[in-house]
């Protein structure tokens, strides 16, 4: 793996992490944005052919 790639996979990790603690304090903004964030990473992580784990978004 390269520096972009483990860049990538921890921000994808982080995101995740933020949008279950969202979900879980009932916070609907929050999940809302880092759900979004989320998404973001894994469409980048797509077009650059680095695989991700398909994990639920809250």
């Amino acid at each position: 793996m390269n520096e972009f790639e483990d860049s990538l996979l921890l921000r994808v990790e982080q995101a995740e992490r933020a949008v279950r603690r969202a979900v879980e304090q009932q916070d609907e903004y929050a999940a809302e944005v880092h759900g979004a964030d989320l998404a973001n990473l894994r469409r980048l992580a797509a077009e650059h052919g680095v695989a991700v784990g398909a994990h639920e978004e809250g």
